[in-house]
């Protein structure tokens, strides 16, 4: 029988382990924490659930978690739908029907518009390489079709990098869109994980500080465990450095070179909604959102609402936290007029941690990530790995390949991108 070992008790450290013990393996999992989940937690308290900003599932993730036994319940979001522009406020258009009637644009513009609909889901190979900032110069598209054009990206993707942003990687990601709420918050997902991993008979181990890896050894809290089969599921930055000199250059030299995504974000739980007909606000002159994920998943009680808020951070912007959270609750005061007087709980992060690596045009998109067997015997997992997704989807995607991988079965060579 295999001998494991999973560093990491995030959704991919959890995923591996699932995916590891279903195969036959004896799974032992360490994470450094006292509890799992990593950025996939929320906060419980008065029956409210907080996550840990705005966090969607997109059906590419969805489906992998049915796969590993996880079912998730919640709606998808839909009705006032809005974005800002120049002080005004339009529906967001979900059709080539509502493109046209949107009084947001010229007809220039709309046409512009629904030409980039048109490639949604559809990336070419040969924009791998290509910007999304190039990828919309080449359309022509300028002014309020731009600021829009731009701001879904972001809203897709989680990323204000236009620049640098790979197009193939923002299409892939656009023709996914129909995200779902999820019933309870993430934390739902983090303990039908853990459930899974526990039937399977995998051991966990929290607060458990990993020094180092070693091909065959993991070194922990002063001993030295030995196993058969590791998956590093950490950032990559710390999957080199517990490495050392086993870490494969290719490997050194991502961790080195990554730019991670981060976002600023006020997650707010509220007694009563001052204006319950305001769903999602989307920011297209400004890199801003708001949305009530109670009004699509059960995250309050009776009454009550919980809303997230959210920049995303320019990859070179410093934040100032005050400058940052009054700009959130500036947007929360335009869009719940009123709400300081109904707060239940508030919590506000100036730069969290969105993805560990902004797949980058210069890089050719997702073919410029790690692939998940890093040597034998070692493996990684993480939103940073492999060639299938984004976020969720791509850590995921990566555990069940590495898990794969490591026990020597043939599916480990199937494309995962198969899924969806």
């Amino acid at each position: 029988m295999t001998n494991a070992i999973v560093i990491g008790g995030g959704p991919a450290g959890l995923a591996a382990a699932v995916e590891l013990a279903s195969r036959g393996a004896r799974v032992t999992l360490l994470e450094a924490d006292r509890e799992l989940g990593g950025r996939a937690r929320s906060w419980e308290g008065e029956g409210y659930r907080l996550n840990l900003g705005p966090h969607a599932l997109y059906p590419q993730a969805e489906r992998l978690l049915n796969e590993l036994g996880v079912e998730v319940t919640g709606q998808v979001p839909n009705g006032d739908l809005a974005f800002d522009i120049d002080g005004e406020t339009h529906p967001i258009p979900a059709s080539a029907l509502s493109l046209l009637s949107s009084r947001a644009f010229t007809l220039g513009e709309k046409l512009r518009l629904a030409r980039l609909f048109a490639m949604m889901g559809k990336p070419s190979p040969a924009l791998a390489r290509v910007s999304v900032a190039e990828w919309l110069d080449g359309l022509g598209m300028t002014g309020r079709a731009r600021a829009f054009a731009e701001a879904v990206v972001r809203i897709a993707t989680y990323a204000n990098a236009p620049e640098r942003l790979s197009t193939a990687v923002a299409l892939r990601q656009l023709g996914s869109a129909q995200v779902r709420y999820v019933d309870g918050g993430w934390s739902r997902i983090v303990s039908a994980l853990a459930a899974r991993a526990d039937a399977l008979g995998v051991i966990v181990r929290t607060r458990a500080k990993v020094g180092g890896v070693a091909p065959g050894v993991v070194r922990v809290s002063g001993e030295s465990l030995r196993a058969d089969a590791i998956v590093l599921a950490v950032s990559p930055k710390r999957a080199a450095r517990l490495l050392g000199d086993h870490a494969p250059a290719p490997l050194i030299r991502f961790a080195a070179e990554a730019t991670p995504v981060r976002a600023s974000h006020l997650d707010v739980a509220l007694s009563r909604l001052p204006r319950p007909e305001m769903s999602v606000r989307l920011g297209a002159d400004r890199p801003l959102y708001a949305s009530v994920h109670s009004h699509y998943a059960a995250l309050a009680p009776e009454g009550g609402a919980v809303i997230h808020l959210a920049r995303y951070l320019a990859l070179d912007l410093t934040v100032d936290p005050a400058t940052a959270r009054a700009e959130l609750e500036g947007l929360l005061d335009e869009t719940q007029p009123g709400w300081r007087s109904h707060l239940v709980e508030a919590r506000f992060a100036p730069a969290s941690l969105v993805m560990h690596a902004l797949p980058e045009a210069r890089a050719g998109g997702f073919a410029g990530r790690p692939e998940p067997l890093a040597s034998p015997g070692i493996a990684v997992a993480g939103d940073w790995v492999g060639d299938t997704g984004l976020l969720l989807e791509a850590s995921l995607a990566s555990a069940v390949t590495a898990a794969r991988a490591l026990t020597s079965d043939r599916r480990a060579l199937e494309p995962l991108g198969a899924v969806g």
